[in-house]
Parts: C-alpha cells; sequence; structure tokens
C-alpha cells in the first residue's frame, strides 16, 4: 500500500520524539502490505475505528491517534491527521 501525506508522520516525530519508533512502525506496516479490506487491516490493526474511508489507528506504545483515508482498490493510504488521544 502506498502511503502518502507523509510530512505528517515528519511533524508529528517532531512534535512527539519518543513516539518516532511507533510511527515508523506504522509506516513499515502500511507500506510494506496490501489490505484487500478493512478485515484484513484490523487483522493487523485491532485497535482501529473508522466511518467510511476514515479510519483511526490506535499508535501502538503511545497515546497518539493518528487518522488516515485508506482506498483498498487502489491501494493508497493518506495520513489526514496524528493527535494525541483515546479511543
Amino acid at each position: 500500500m502506498k502511503v502518502v501525506a507523509t510530512n505528517r508522520l515528519a511533524e508529528a516525530k517532531e512534535k512527539f520524539p519518543a513516539s518516532a519508533v511507533a510511527l515508523d512502525g506504522w509506516f513499515r506496516i502500511m507500506s510494506y502490505s496490501d489490505f484487500s479490506s478493512d478485515i484484513a487491516l484490523r487483522r493487523t490493526f485491532s485497535e482501529l475505528r473508522n466511518t467510511g474511508n476514515d479510519y483511526w489507528f490506535l499508535v501502538p506504545g503511545t497515546t497518539l491517534l493518528l487518522k488516515a483515508t485508506i482506498h483498498f482498490g487502489s491501494q493508497v493510504a493518506m495520513v489526514k491527521d496524528i493527535r494525541p488521544g483515546v479511543m
């Protein structure tokens, strides 16, 4: 899956340096995997909420929430927001 808007990941790593490794891990998992549906996505990311094509990920080991729009057909995930929060 291609991850776009990675500048938001870089900004979050600057703002939350303790979460840099976890954010890099999320990026690697998304980049090197092909998810055919939200069911396949949930097998990898159990802490996941969605509304339509927007998905909220709880970044493991942190209190950060990452919002991404995912299009399974074109295999594109666009990072929209990363912020502290609770699911």
